[in-house]
């Protein structure tokens, strides 16, 4: 009985650790469901998918979001990530500009140098 003490307790040291992190984890759920829950009509929303959307109308469980082209579609209350506040948005629109090609021919993410030693070596090939 006595080899089993020690044994117990190191057991019950190495899991409070595990209870704590979940108690963690359950408590910023339930944050997270409730600020959902809070979320109503005309409330600007990201889901976890990367869907950004306009609450048109709002039931118990389920939502519909409206897009900027319109259309409307019908989400899973839990399926929302987060509101999405304006500073958000404008940050968002800045960084999209910032990566868009000067010219219409670029291809996005190529960088194209203007080296002509390689253009001569391609026409020599031709």
């Amino acid at each position: 009985m006595e080899s089993l003490l020690p044994l117990l307790l190191i057991f019950a040291v190495m899991m409070l650790p595990l209870l704590w992190m979940s108690s963690r984890q359950k408590k910023a759920q339930q944050k997270q469901l409730e600020r959902v829950r809070q979320l109503g009509i005309g409330d600007e929303v990201r889901t976890h998918s990367g869907f950004f959307g306009l609450i048109v109308e709002a039931y118990d469980d389920v939502v519909v979001l409206e897009s900027e082209d319109g259309s409307q579609t019908k989400w899973a209350r839990q399926a929302i990530a987060q509101q999405v506040n304006e500073e958000e948005l404008a940050a968002g629109e800045d960084e999209a500009s910032e990566e868009e090609p000067s010219s219409q021919d670029a291809i996005p993410g190529v960088t194209i140098s203007e080296d002509s030693a390689r253009d001569d070596h391609r026409r020599d090939r031709d």
